[in-house]
């Protein structure tokens, strides 16, 4: 039997009973312009996430769309959301952090329009929508899984510097519900992911969560390089499809991913901008941000599991939801 038979999907949201509200059509009229981030489609990560979210809001509403990629300066990131603005894009969405100081700054020049930003809550004006997610949930998800499928009991958690601490804090809790033995290694890397996924599973680790932003080539590769040798090393991923992306050699060391529903989110802000309405759920009432945190009550942070190793524990793993719903949505 091969891998691809006998390995799993197993949305975990999905099996909550909660779910969005029905929508209603929007407008065919609807001019959407999306601003991705560097690297734009084809990235294996965020902006992924972001064009399979506008392809189901075209699908779904017809609406018209106009899409850019930023080089990565805020002057060029500025001049692009300008560019899609003199179009007559209304709403503009807007993917990843790095566009958080430029989008604000637009949204005050234009203060009728209408503005999402993915991945970040930190923008504190009326006209622009915060589209977040509870990284505790999905963190806590692949803490479960990685200590059950872990023969060493030992694994790690590789994130990017400047990231916040919401994964790891789920990772934690996940892990040490599921095994009182379990033993956590936690690494934030610039641009060493690689060799602190070479260290990690050098002290033991046989299961390893990155969370960073992009698939992280070297790390791939230490943990292809690693089973090899012998050694029994699956990794936990947060990039949407990146099993099927990745090529056979590093595939078949993946055990599962947390993966972020952009469409549910989009699909809300479309629908609330067609009736000429935002998504002002408070996020941060302290800063005054609003928009919406997705989680596992909207079926908007699920777990996918590839191989055999985690399949097995599924329904395990789908029991584990329900205490993940328990977690502060903050993170």
């Amino acid at each position: 039997m091969t891998f691809k038979s006998i390995s799993a999907l197993v949305a975990v949201g999905a099996a909550l009973t909660l779910s969005l509200n029905p929508v209603a059509h929007a407008a065919p009229s609807l001019h959407v312009g999306i601003a991705y981030d560097t690297g734009g489609v084809g990235d294996h990560s965020i902006n992924d996430a972001a064009a399979a979210a506008i392809g189901a809001v075209q699908k779904r509403f017809g609406v018209s769309v106009d899409a850019t990629v930023t080089i990565g300066t805020d002057t060029d990131r500025e001049s692009r959301m300008r560019a899609l603005l003199s179009k007559g894009c209304d709403p503009v969405i807007v993917v990843g952090s790095g566009y958080a100081a430029t989008v604000k700054k637009v949204s005050i020049d234009f203060p009728d329009h209408k503005f999402a930003i993915f991945n970040d809550a930190t923008v504190d004006s009326l006209n622009v929508a915060a589209l977040v997610f509870s990284e505790a949930q999905g963190g806590y998800l692949a803490g479960v899984t990685a200590a059950l499928v872990s023969k060493k009991q030992r694994v790690g958690l590789i994130g990017s510097v400047g990231q916040s601490k919401a994964y790891e804090n789920g990772f934690l809790a996940g892990a040490k519900a599921t095994s009182k033995k379990i033993v956590i290694d936690i690494k934030y890397a610039g641009d060493d992911a690689g060799s602190f996924a070479t260290s990690m599973i050098d002290s033991g680790s046989d299961v390893l969560f990155l969370t960073t932003a992009g698939s992280d080539s070297a790390v791939f590769a230490a943990v292809v390089a690693a089973n090899k040798t012998g050694k029994t090393v699956g990794l936990i991923g947060v990039e949407p499809d990146q099993y099927l992306t990745l090529s056979a050699n590093a595939r078949k060391y993946i055990v599962a991913s947390v993966v972020k529903r952009f469409d549910k989110a989009l699909i809300d802000f479309i629908v609330e901008a067609n009736a000429d309405r935002m998504l002002t759920d408070v996020i941060n009432p302290e800063l005054g941000v609003y928009g919406h945190r997705y989680g596992l009550a909207e079926s908007a942070i699920e777990l996918s599991l590839w191989s055999p190793a985690a399949a097995k524990y599924a329904k395990a793993i789908n029991s584990a939801a329900a205490k993940a719903l328990k977690l502060s949505t903050l993170g």
